[in-house]
């Protein structure tokens, strides 16, 4: 009887635990490529030279004001895309970026991303990868380029890879585009961006004049400023926790900031 009873238990403990275990660190995102089937969207959007976009910074934990963002923006008509500075994640784990999809996946609009520093925590570097695709890309919405790039540099242990200065003097290397905008997580001027690499990628954007402003988060305060020579803009988003986003308008080569709250 009591052999039996001990069988009927583990039996018992066996489904359950099949049923709710997981593990910390598994890489099972619920989407695939989210960055190249928005930039596709974007793509057959209408091209207008006078049009607005969105910059929203850090998402880390801050989920309903997340869902309050994307119920927001549902609300409007007169925005293109949003772009997201990264940060998505806190301890890239899994069911975090799953989270993230599903609310994101809820926008009317087409959302593109950068790889943050806490996305790369744990197995997050590659979940991102999967979920979301390269840390390095580039699209363009009719003549305005968009330069995308991991600048996280701490989290490579300040390598010199990252940010990767031969990739984005490439990019940057463009005639066609009569804007350019440069998006990434953590400014140049921030102590997790490579000291060594900082003259290099603020001397790039500084050269090409049609380089019109570099984005950023990581700071979890808004912020615009003009720290460099040349005066190129450099704007970073304040975390959804302050609910607040960039409106960012854009006016054949003019381009108009705006702090936004919802």
């Amino acid at each position: 009887m009591n052999r039996l009873l001990y069988c009927v238990l583990l039996l018992l403990m066996m489904a359950s635990c099949k049923q709710f275990m997981f593990h910390p660190n598994e890489v099972k995102p619920d989407e695939e490529a989210l960055n190249n089937r928005n930039i596709e969207k974007i793509m057959k959007l209408e091209t207008k030279t006078v049009f607005n976009f969105i910059l929203l910074g850090d998402t880390q934990r801050f989920y309903e004001d997340l869902e309050d963002f994307v119920n927001h923006v549902n609300s409007m008509d007169s925005v293109s895309f949003v772009l997201l500075t990264g940060d998505l994640v806190d301890f890239g784990l899994n069911k975090e970026y799953n989270w993230i999809a599903s609310k994101l996946g809820k926008l009317d609009i087409p959302f593109v991303a950068v790889i943050g520093n806490h996305d790369m925590v744990a197995n997050g570097r590659k979940i991102f990868g999967e979920m979301f695709g390269a840390e390095n890309f580039s699209f363009s919405y009719g003549k305005n380029k968009f330069i995308c790039l991991n600048t996280n540099s701490r989290e490579v242990d300040f390598n010199g890879q990252v940010p990767d200065i031969n990739w984005l003097s490439q990019q940057l290397n463009d005639n066609d585009p009569d804007n350019i905008f440069v998006l990434s997580h953590i400014p140049p001027f921030n102590l997790d961006f490579d000291r060594t690499l900082e003259p290099a990628f603020t001397g790039l954007l500084a050269a090409q004049p049609k380089t019109r402003i570099s984005l950023h988060g990581h700071e979890h305060r808004y912020r615009l400023l003009h720290p460099y020579p040349g005066g190129l803009p450099y704007l970073v988003a304040a975390s959804t926790a302050d609910r607040s986003y960039a409106l960012i308008a854009v006016n054949g080569e003019q381009v108009s900031i705006t702090e936004k709250q919802y």
